[in-house]
């Protein structure tokens, strides 16, 4: 089988195979040793011919080959059966193998918390999760979070989310979208919301340090607060945003900001919005520090005890797989 081959700006090669490039950094396989992580700006060139590669480019297009090194530093070409293109090296955002096992395409992160007060016999539990799978055109991400109040007596469920979001590309920046979730939120008054959405979103700003998306659409809510009554079904025309920032030397800081807005045409006068911020530090291979700042507001919010506003500022550690 042909051999992948990263090629260093200093004159050194490294072979073996290349498992995917993502936002700066290539993850490698060496041939007798551990997978290694190069920022993708020390590499001079590279070859991956051992497969048909899925690569984006930092300028939106989706092509599908494989890359050949070229004579001209920081240059490769990529030929395939209906792409043919001649790249940057610092152009490619996302690459991965295509043809091969369905797991190399799934990307995810996993983090924990806990903190402990032992002279209130209080402790707070938090975790959270994404999970991503792609296709040709087609992206798939399920995003967790929740915080836990633990004390000697009682066990707390505070605050807890779970989205499943589907994107479908018809054009290198332009996707349909369709969403399911789910929140309870003790602060606001709301034992359950569950969520579907439908919508259109458009990718609008992609580099080698940026990647940023929005979308706009409409979802229904159906709601429990806290003594138990139930909202029935709830229309909201809502708009999203994402927008995320990669520092790749040392040290290796990124930084996300997602924002929601929802207008309810249920209920008037009603608006909601949830927003988190986090920043994220790469302390080792694949284990990150990230310190989350989120709120929520709810105008009118479903229990009859709920405040308008929740926030909180959240530390963990994160796995990167």
């Amino acid at each position: 089988m042909p051999k992948d081959t990263i090629y260093f700006t200093n004159g050194s090669k490294v072979i073996g195979k290349l498992k995917k490039i993502k936002l700066g950094v290539v993850t490698f396989d060496p041939d007798d040793a551990n997978d290694i992580t190069v920022q993708l700006r020390k590499t001079k060139t590279l070859a991956a011919i051992r497969s048909v590669f899925r690569v984006e480019t930092t300028d939106d297009r989706v092509l599908f080959g494989r890359l050949y090194p070229d004579t001209i530093r920081g240059v490769v070409n990529l030929f395939g059966l209906a792409d043919s293109a001649t790249l940057f090296v610092e152009e490619l955002s996302v690459v991965y193998p295509f043809h091969k096992s369905s797991w190399e395409r799934f990307d995810g992160s996993i983090g924990l918390g806990y903190s402990y007060s032992r002279s209130s016999n209080f402790g707070r539990l938090n975790w959270d999760g994404t999970l991503i799978f792609k296709t040709r055109n087609d992206e798939y991400t399920l995003n967790t979070s929740a915080i836990y109040t633990i004390t000697d007596t009682s066990f707390s469920r505070d605050r807890e989310e779970a989205f499943f979001k589907y994107n479908h590309f018809f054009s290198a920046e332009w996707f349909y979208t369709g969403m399911l979730g789910y929140q309870r939120n003790l602060e606001l008054g709301l034992a359950t919301r569950l969520q579907e959405g439908v919508g259109i979103g458009n990718k609008f700003l992609t580099n080698k340090n940026m990647y940023s998306w929005a979308r706009l659409g409409m979802v229904l809510n159906q709601e429990k607060n806290l003594e138990g009554v139930k909202s029935g079904t709830l229309a909201e025309v809502y708009g999203q945003m994402e927008v995320n920032f990669f520092r790749f030397t040392k040290p290796e800081i990124s930084f996300q900001i997602i924002q929601s807005f929802y207008y309810s045409l249920s209920q008037k006068g009603r608006f909601r919005s949830d927003g988190e911020s986090t920043i994220t530090w790469k302390v080792f291979t694949d284990f990150k520090l990230n310190l989350s700042f989120y709120h929520n507001f709810d105008s009118k919010p479903p229990g009859e005890q709920g405040r308008n506003t929740d926030l909180g500022v959240i530390f963990g550690l994160s796995y990167i797989f």
